[in-house]
């Protein structure tokens, strides 16, 4: 048997709902139609509330569509889970080096999230897994207004 959904993720307690456990599931993804060529990621998510002491679903809330555009950055991770850094150095104005500075190494976040599923660098599910933590952060209040 598998799951309707793509990605579950569980949330901790509301602390003004102690009687049910929430997670967040990903229903589905894809690409709304617009008349800019702009390429993106729409991410369909919602909440859901389970009784802890009938392990029922007590209710269903749709949660905000999250629209990743092509122009979001996502840092990139190697394949032992660790991110990819890059040295930037800072020069003065006469074009000195002055010191540098260690970052983490950006891209495009839907080109990244192409090629590591086009080239099997990850599972689509680790990709959700990975933008549903940004998720959380962004939709916050969203997700604590139950």
């Amino acid at each position: 048997m598998v799951s309707r959904d793509w990605f579950e993720m569980p949330l901790p307690d509301h602390r003004m709902y102690p009687l049910v456990t929430r997670k967040l599931v990903v229903d589905g993804f894809g690409n709304l139609p617009m008349k800019e060529p702009e390429d993106r990621i729409c991410v369909y998510v919602k909440q859901v509330l389970i009784e802890k002491s009938t392990n029922q679903v007590y209710k269903t809330i749709e949660m905000p569509v999250w629209i990743i555009y092509e122009w979001n950055q996502e840092e990139v991770i190697r394949p032992d889970g660790s991110v990819m850094t890059t040295i930037i150095e800072e020069n003065d104005d006469a074009g000195n080096k002055i010191g540098e500075q260690e970052l983490p190494k950006k891209v495009p976040s839907v080109q990244y999230v192409k090629f590591l599923v086009k080239s099997k660098s990850a599972h689509l599910v680790d990709v959700l897994e990975r933008f549903m933590i940004q998720y959380v952060t962004i939709f916050k209040n969203e997700i604590d207004l139950i």
